[in-house]
């Protein structure tokens, strides 16, 4: 009887309610918040490409050399900052070309890089125009910069802090609960400066304007806030 009875009161304690699986837990929101700042770019970069073909690879190295001191030599008449100026891309390629089914190896190409960066675009014009007599084989790479990017990425993580905080606080009211304080941020952004227009014409001639127009910087970041009744 006692057996019964011991049984039957194991049987009721198992059909009783259980303890919350969230029970000693903190309630948590979770928010993604973004942010910008435009600026207007301050800086003009561009890349000159200096490519010589020929037998002897000693030759190819001097004739690239000696043209590679023209560009630096005219590029510090317009007083650009030796900083500046980095020539250290330097590629070593045989040269082949192609007969039908066959190949001849007609001897080597040796070509320079070099970046360019602009600290006054109203020499943007003048530099291009200027490297072009030169006989350059090509410039490319031609991109406005910001001078201040790092300073206004920081703007753009504060914009993106407040508005995490605020979705987090409308949210919040909507359910009648109250937010607590930021218990973790994780930064999902790094800081890259994109130009509004992503497309940017180019013209060499000395009475062309330059419009660099403005360049966004965004951020994003998620935040996870305390809830409280």
């Amino acid at each position: 009887m006692k057996k019964l009875v011991i049984l039957s009161l194991l049987l009721l304690s198992s059909c009783g309610p259980r303890p919350s699986m969230h029970h000693g837990q903190t309630r948590q929101i979770t928010v993604v918040g973004m942010g910008s700042a435009v600026s207007v770019p301050d800086q003009f970069n561009f890349t000159v490409v200096i490519e010589e073909r020929g037998p002897s690879a000693s030759e190819l190295n001097q004739l690239v050399s000696a043209k590679s001191e023209q560009v630096v030599n005219l590029l510090a008449k317009l007083k650009v900052e030796p900083k500046n100026i980095q020539s250290l891309q330097v590629q070593f390629n045989p040269w082949i070309e192609y007969n039908n089914q066959s190949q001849e190896q007609k001897g080597f190409i040796l070509s320079r890089r070099i970046d360019i960066s602009l600290d006054d675009l109203k020499l943007y014009d003048k530099a291009i125009d200027s490297v072009l007599q030169l006989k350059i084989n090509r410039i490319e790479g031609f991109s406005y910069a910001d001078s201040e990017a790092h300073q206004h990425y920081q703007q753009a993580i504060e914009q993106a802090l407040l508005d995490a905080k605020n979705r987090a606080s409308q949210m919040a009211d909507v359910l009648e609960l109250t937010l607590g304080k930021a218990v973790s941020i994780e930064e999902q952004s790094q800081g890259q400066a994109l130009r509004v227009e992503q497309k940017m014409a180019f013209r060499a001639s000395a009475d062309s304007a330059s419009l660099p127009g403005e360049m966004s910087t965004k951020a994003q970041v998620s935040v996870v806030f305390e809830l409280i009744d």
